[in-house]
């Protein structure tokens, strides 16, 4: 998950995340500490293992963080996950 935290970072304001690995998969905490606001996103192995499908649960997890403070929210076409 190395890749997602520079990607989050990356974003303007940066985004901080928490990790946890289940057996199932990774539950996923992302954090705007200057709003302050959280969300959270239970990412399956499956989801993992498909970069398109990844990238739409990372969107749209970072769009409901940002609808939660004053940011504009990403656009549906943008890529995080490459």
């Amino acid at each position: 998950m190395k890749g997602l935290a520079q990607i989050l970072e990356a974003l303007d304001p940066p985004v901080k995340h928490l990790a946890e690995w289940r057996t199932e998969g990774l539950f996923l905490t992302l954090l705007d500490p200057g709003v302050p606001a959280k969300v959270t996103r239970f990412i399956s192995r499956k989801t993992l293992a498909d970069a398109d499908t990844l990238n739409v649960v990372v969107l749209y997890a970072v769009n409901e963080l940002r609808l939660k403070g004053s940011h504009i929210p990403l656009e549906p076409g943008t890529l995080l996950i490459r």
